[in-house]
């Protein structure tokens, strides 16, 4: 028995799941916390502002992450300084013009902004930003070398630094946006020494950085930036719509159930985060049948392991609002029933992006993207126009998501040769099969145990 956990423990994907799954929870939790310490107008600033962060750090890390992971996952021992110390250079010069950017538009245009929290974004994300660099960094390193136990470390610490900063902001009655900001800030600050000090930023790499491996990292990049940007507008697109267009309580109530979907795209991002480097290695079109079986297999077992979230979803949408955002987020419900339809065609959306960037041909997971993005965006224009409701915004995602879908498999079709229906006939196979492991192997220590 012992064994058996020993081994389920130190599995690579139950690691990667165990750290989202912890940083989710205390996400979660966290969110609850500035739910009760904000007002509902305060709270629709505080997430215009993370919407605003998230997106500017996400140009930062799409330029560099998925092609830093590509690289570092296949590269030599001898090579894997160069990669990283490239990456570095390319994020410290990304940060930094994002910075001068964001500083530069607080001086010259904040007075012409209205909107609280994209004046908190302009005037503190340079701060936020440098903070947060060096453990990002660290945990996409060691994301390429499956030390998925180190990145749930880091991520442990940043958010219980937050959680504790919220906790006593509620004890002393502090209640504003800006001391939630500190606590942001704060929060990034310390895992990124904690990882300065134990080595697994690998800063020191930066002097190995070569023109040429910084060019292979941008070249691939620039395409994974486009496809990370356009992925996080399509995610944040309704937010800013909503922010922009309807109130800051209709946003506030928009986003609650909005992150109650979070704990589905969680379980598969943690799938895809430990997915790509086993991915990366069957790139070459000679290993093509191994990249074949390995998507099947993640892609179809992933749409059966989410399906309980989904359904749980939909059945305890009520409980599950007020659980998070309190009494006054009830009338949410519906939303999050109308979301958790389209977190079905999640695996199957995610994994055929994924995977056109491993076949090299990121190109087309950006144009898919952008395809979805551009759904997205025209249906909320059209349910604002003549329904004028978070409800029907939120029914826009479905039509989205299908779209990725039929996008992104009809020319990963052209590569692999795969059909959907196989792909979940794998994946049920694949569940069967697991749990016929695990059930040989209760018998077997029952057996034991009875001989001893």
């Amino acid at each position: 028995m012992s064994n058996l956990l020993g081994k389920l423990i130190k599995n690579k994907h139950t690691l990667s799941l165990a750290g989202n799954v912890t940083n989710a929870i205390l996400g979660f939790g966290s969110l609850a916390l500035v739910a009760r310490l904000l007002s509902k107008d305060d709270m629709g600033a505080w997430f215009m502002f993370l919407t605003a962060y998230i997106f500017a750090d996400l140009l930062r890390a799409g330029i560099i992450h998925t092609s830093l992971v590509r690289f570092a996952a296949s590269s030599e021992k001898e090579q894997f300084g160069e990669v990283a110390g490239s990456g570095w250079l390319i994020s410290i010069i990304t940060t930094l013009i994002l910075s001068i950017v964001t500083i530069f538009a607080d001086i010259f245009f904040s007075h012409l902004i209205s909107n609280e929290g994209f004046k908190l974004f302009l005037s503190w994300y340079w701060l936020a930003a440098i903070t947060t660099l060096p453990f990002n960094y660290a945990a996409w390193l060691l994301q390429a070398r499956s030390s998925f136990e180190k990145v749930l470390y880091i991520r442990l610490l940043n958010q219980l630094s937050f959680v504790t900063c919220i906790l006593i902001a509620l004890i002393v009655q502090s209640s504003s946006v800006e001391i939630v900001l500190a606590g942001f800030i704060f929060s990034g600050l310390l895992p990124s020494a904690i990882s300065l000090w134990a080595g697994w930023s690998m800063i020191g790499t930066v002097r190995l950085a070569t023109k040429k491996m910084m060019l292979d990292l941008f070249n691939f990049g620039k395409f994974s930036m486009g496809t990370m940007m356009g992925s996080n507008l399509l995610r944040s697109s309704d937010t800013l719509i909503i922010g922009f267009m309807l109130s800051a309580r209709d946003l506030a109530s928009y986003s609650i159930p909005l992150k109650l979907v979070e704990v589905i795209e969680i379980i598969l991002r943690s799938f895809a985060a430990s997915a790509m480097p086993v991915m990366s290695k069957f790139r070459s079109p000679e290993k093509k049948l191994e990249l074949k079986a390995t998507f099947y297999r993640y892609t179809g077992l992933l749409s059966f392991v989410l399906l309980p979230f989904i359904v749980g979803s939909i059945l305890f949408a009520d409980s599950l609002v007020v659980l998070l955002g309190g009494a006054q987020y009830a009338e949410s419900a519906h939303v999050l029933r109308i979301l958790a339809v389209y977190a079905a065609f999640l695996p199957l959306d995610r994994f055929s992006g994924i995977t056109l960037d491993i076949i090299g041909k990121p190109y087309l997971n950006f144009l898919k993207v952008i395809l979805m993005l551009i759904v997205n965006v025209t249906g909320d224009f059209i349910a604002i126009h003549y329904f004028g409701n978070i409800g029907s915004i939120a029914a826009v995602s479905i039509l989205t998501f299908l779209t990725g879908v039929i996008f992104g498999n009809f020319f990963l079709k052209k590569y692999l040769n795969h059909t959907i229906k196989e792909t979940i006939t794998t994946g049920f196979n694949t569940l069967l099969d697991m749990a016929r492991i695990v059930k040989d192997r209760f018998k077997l220590m029952r057996v034991g145990n009875s001989a001893s």
